[in-house]
């Protein structure tokens, strides 16, 4: 599959534009004509697909690329079409078309061109939706799409499943459930596009439907599609809770029964106070290596740090042999701590030139400050660092190093009297483990994020340990084959003395957790 890295777009595969097509052109079946709008054609794959069909269809396709577009036009056999290149955020039509079809680009707001930022801002404001839902090019692409539809119009979109579960889509997805009458949504267990990073999904929404409600199915195999095989069920609990769409495959039982314990406990932002770590702006150049560090002389100007959660041991524990460890690994360990009235010596001038060939200078962080190079804000060291992204559980470690942590991180320092050692072992049970899972986010690969208010917001069933107990927990957990080990010698303990769950109800909890990790895993 080819990166249309210039549009933001990736060529959307044979057998899901026939899928997407066949489904949509099924709903016109008893129509003698319908329109279709495409609005980022690309290679045309959808235009193969509309081909094979016997309706009469009046196409319009549009794309901002004059080659994608003139190849895609080579593709259609029928009459009927217009092909423009054109911007879609900038087309106009004073008719409204029957089903709207397509693979919208994926390109954040970052990387639009201010033209293209004041467009997607009015569009979204047209339709009583914040700034904040403009994010990516893709929000906009669908909410422009929604309004170019007739009032039995079809919208079907690949999109990435950003849809279903981060913070800005939530406003998105309460303008499609007052859109459309039907909503369904495929989820995939396989990468759909050779993105990385991009996990995907379908959406197709129905203006008017005989069967309303919100439908969502997980596609195990291609052969499901091609064969109609899928079962789309109704998940209404989910759709008006707070639950991510991500999580459609638990039940309403399962959602009902996390919801109730989840509110007889108190959250981490109760326990502690937490922080995103140091925001260098360029990683690669303020953090260094010992080599480094010993060329240029700079070892005055360092302090050590931790700059990945992958680059930490399977351990609740980080200490200085630890960091040592990581270090005598040749992995970046020092940070570039420079002060605005530090005396810049020649060999750090000449480090300094190696950042400024790379134009780091230029950088929207760096460019603010008094000094480019003078990183602001680096607090003290943390008492324990939670890591934002993980693969096979969250991490959360007690610090007992000298180490600093970057924003891949947050710092974390207990409040009141609660006690640091009582919370990490507390934390480490499959309840919070599960929220951890119906509360992040996860990306193609497998990884799983939380935002600084997602972790704040995970539940934690709290008990006081000794600290002689927290070493024996600590000892376990270096020994430990996988999180599961802890996790089924501890549940008990955990979820029976602070909610006083039977074992039916942990291992019911085990078993959502296990679901979860299966589904982001693609297990």
């Amino acid at each position: 599959m080819i990166n249309k890295k210039q549009t933001g777009s990736y060529y959307t595969p044979e057998y899901l534009a026939g899928f997407i097509s066949k489904k949509v052109l099924s709903f016109f079946e008893r129509k003698l004509s319908i329109s279709i709008l495409e609005p980022s054609v690309g290679d045309g794959s959808f235009i193969t697909e509309f081909n094979k069909n016997e309706l009469l269809i009046k196409l319009t396709a549009l794309d901002i690329n004059k080659d994608e577009l003139k190849k895609a036009s080579t593709k259609w056999s029928k009459k009927n079409a217009d092909f423009q290149e054109v911007d879609f955020l900038n087309f106009t039509s004073k008719t409204k078309f029957s089903a709207v079809i397509g693979n919208p680009p994926y390109i954040k707001k970052t990387l639009l061109s201010e033209k293209q930022i004041i467009a997607c801002k009015e569009i979204h404001k047209n339709e009583n939706l914040s700034e904040k839902s403009v994010k990516n090019i893709w929000t906009t692409f669908l909410i422009k799409s929604t309004t170019l539809l007739k009032k039995d119009g079809v919208l079907a979109f690949v999109l990435p499943s950003e849809l279903l579960q981060v913070k800005f889509a939530e406003e998105i997805r309460e303008y499609l459930k007052n859109q459309f009458e039907r909503i369904e949504i495929y989820t995939f267990n396989d990468l759909l596009f050779e993105c990385k990073g991009q996990d995907t999904i379908v959406l197709i929404a129905y203006k008017k439907h005989d069967k309303k409600g919100e439908f969502f199915t997980n596609i195990e195999v291609i052969e499901e599609l091609e064969n109609n095989s899928f079962i789309l069920k109704n998940n209404n609990l989910l759709v008006d809770s707070n639950v991510k769409w991500t999580h459609h495959f638990l039940s309403s039982e399962e959602l009902t029964f996390l919801d109730k314990i989840k509110k007889e406990l108190n959250t981490v932002d109760f326990y502690s106070e937490s922080k995103p770590g140091i925001v260098t702006a360029a990683n690669n150049f303020f953090i260094i290596d010992k080599k480094t560090e010993n060329k240029y002389n700079l070892s005055r100007f360092t302090k050590p740090i931790i700059q990945k959660g992958i680059l930490v041991n399977g351990s609740v524990v980080f200490d200085e042999k630890d960091f040592f460890k990581i270090e005598e690994l040749n992995h970046p360990t020092r940070l570039l701590q420079l002060n605005d009235n530090d005396r810049i010596s020649k060999k750090l001038s000449e480090y300094l030139s190696i950042g400024i060939d790379q134009k780091i200078q230029e950088r929207y962080k760096c460019r603010i400050r008094n000094n480019w190079y003078v990183i602001p804000n680096i607090s003290t060291i943390p008492d324990a660092v939670f890591f934002k992204r993980c693969h096979n559980y969250p991490k959360l470690l007690k610090n007992s190093s000298s180490a600093l942590v970057t924003d891949s991180a947050y710092k974390v320092k207990m409040r009141n009297s609660f006690d640091l050692n009582s919370f990490i072992f507390s934390f480490y049970n499959s309840l919070t483990l599960v929220f951890a899972e119906t509360d992040g986010r996860y990306y193609g690969g497998g990884v799983l994020e939380l935002t600084p208010n997602e972790f704040k917001k995970l539940p934690i069933p709290y008990i006081i340990k000794s600290q002689n107990e927290f070493e024996n927990f600590t000892n376990e957990f270096e020994r430990k084959k996988n999180i599961e080990e802890i996790l089924t010698r501890y549940d008990s303990e955990i979820l029976n003395f602070s909610l006083n769950l039977n074992s039916e109800e942990i291992t019911k909890i085990q078993k959502i957790r296990q679901k979860l990790i299966n589904k982001r895993m693609r297990k």
